[in-house]
């Protein structure tokens, strides 16, 4: 419980703006980026959380990348066209790895072949390419390379997977092996200088060809505590914090005159995962339990400040292809009771895992609180991110408290639920049924947008019927932005592209 009361913040306030110290130099050039928890890897090869993918976004480029709008727009490749399964990429002109040496189609290949490779979780949204071929192309005084894609059949989240595969240094990554995530090497807009438990050290790659920072330097630095990080802002010690204040924090730094405080809507999705293998979850009737028992709008209320909506699918409302007409499961007390009588589960102990960030462990305890009063015996497990992680992903769990982020194509479904996409896959909760696999299957290979849309509505209503996860809510993004931080636009899917176009101003009484 926070010790902070009210009536003493200005106070607080007060003290610790007294003893900043003035900008160096160097600060004036470096903007330092609040993190709640460190990436489990930045090895771009096998970060799948949200934190190393959008470092990783920083220090490789792809040959596409998703734009404001959530379309995709060029990264590596300036152009590219789609014909007769086939995909054809023009890369820019004279891409450079950070340590300047030009890509090659060489490395082009190895990318490919280490992101298809049986050990990669990028395996599956990768299957559906039959050929890869990367040849340079002399044209208009430059040599560009081309890179042609064959498939076996239309795959229409392909170009969407795409952004998540790096161009990779084929040296390098031979000579470092396992150790290349300590050894990054990319042709992205930032450079890696050094990681440690506390930061990540990236330096602007100023002569960058089509994405030069306005900025030198970016340090992310690693918070644990959410309200050590909410004093570390008000401090002025961050620049700048996405996604990652405590909703109880939010208030006070609107109010302050030192930070513009971003609200939007966003591509996040809490959620509970159950493990199917458990004897007693892999009953409907036990997961009915927890959807009747917990009240997801007073956490909504109470702990996130009302910066949330209810939610009933992993595709947020600003998506396209989310079916607003799903209702979320009202909570309903009374009836979960009588189930839990039905059941024989009086007392029944079920475990529910989380990270050990402090606002999840508050949420974490309403849950077994809420749960209590249907009748269950509700244990609470926290550990660190890594951890934790590592115990979602290996099925170490019964219940865990996760969250979905920056999801865009409907694909995600199959990643999530598909039967063939068990840990070390996405399907963490062993969820399996036939029918909805042939669904997802299919999905994948429908090329008008309208008949996408209407196939996934049916998809999300059986996930929504099927309860293989309990969906809590669509979080509003929130960018805690200080004043001396210029030209910032926030994104909806979360990442880390505004650190490009940014800029930074520190006056002289700083």
């Amino acid at each position: 419980m926070y010790i902070w009361k009210s009536f003493i913040l200005p106070v607080v306030g007060v003290l610790l703006f007294a003893s900043c110290k003035k900008h160096s130099e160097q600060d004036r050039d470096t903007v330092t980026v609040g993190l709640s928890s460190g990436p489990s890897t930045l090895d771009p090869r096998f970060a799948t959380d949200a934190a190393g993918m959008r470092i990783d976004n920083l220090i490789f480029s792809s040959f596409v990348r998703i734009g404001q709008d959530l379309t995709v727009v060029a990264d590596a490749a300036e152009s590219w066209t789609y014909k007769d399964l086939t995909y054809i990429f023009v890369l820019r002109p004279d891409i450079a790895f950070a340590h300047g040496r030009l890509v090659e189609p060489e490395d082009i290949l190895f990318s490919f072949q280490q992101y298809m490779s049986p050990n990669s979780p990028y395996n599956t949204s990768l299957q559906p390419i039959s050929e890869v071929t990367a040849t340079t192309v002399e044209g208009e005084g430059k040599k560009r390379i081309h890179v042609k894609l064959k498939l076996k059949s239309f795959a229409a989240p392909l170009l969407t997977d795409l952004t998540t595969i790096k161009i990779l240094p084929r040296e390098i990554v031979h000579s470092t092996g396992q150790d290349f995530g300590s050894n990054l090497t990319g042709s992205g807009s930032f450079k890696f200088i050094s990681q440690n438990a506390n930061e990540i050290v990236l330096e602007a790659v100023q002569n960058h060809a089509w994405a030069a920072p306005k900025i030198k330097k970016v340090i992310f630095k690693i918070i644990h505590d959410d309200n050590t990080l909410y004093l570390n802002t008000l401090k002025g010690n961050i620049d700048l914090s996405q996604a990652e204040i405590a909703m109880n924090k939010v208030a006070s730094l609107e109010k302050h005159q030192d930070f513009t405080v971003h609200k939007y809507p966003g591509l996040s999705m809490s959620y509970l995962v159950f493990n199917l293998r458990d004897p007693d979850l892999k009953n409907l009737d036990v997961r009915k339990v927890f959807a009747l028992g917990v009240d997801r709008q007073e956490i909504i209320d109470f702990k996130l400040d009302r910066l949330a909506t209810p939610a009933t699918s992993l595709l947020s409302p600003v998506n396209p292809f989310h079916f607003k007409d799903l209702k979320p499961i009202s909570t309903n007390k009374s009836l979960a009771k009588e189930l839990v009588k039905k059941l024989g589960l009086q007392n029944k102990t079920f475990t529910i895992k989380s990270s050990n960030n402090p606002e999840v462990l508050e949420i974490g305890k309403v849950f077994a609180n809420q749960l209590t009063e249907v009748g269950l015996n509700i244990k609470t497990q926290s550990f660190e991110w890594g951890t934790f992680y590592q115990d979602v992903k290996s099925g170490n769990f019964q219940v865990a408290s996760m969250r979905w982020v920056g999801l865009i194509d409907p694909d995600i479904y199959r990643d999530a639920f598909h039967s063939g996409q068990f840990p070390p896959g996405k399907n963490r909760g062993y969820y399996q049924n036939p029918a909805l696999d042939k669904l997802l299957d299919e999905g994948a290979k429908i090329e008008d947008m309208g008949k996408r849309i209407a196939h996934y509505k049916q998809i999300q209503e059986k996930i929504m019927n099927d309860m293989p996860i309990l969906p809590l809510w669509y979080r509003t993004q929130v960018s805690v932005v200080h004043k001396r931080i210029k030209n910032y636009q926030p994104t909806m899917n979360g990442d880390f592209f505004p650190l490009v176009t940014l800029s930074k101003e520190v006056s002289n009484n700083e």
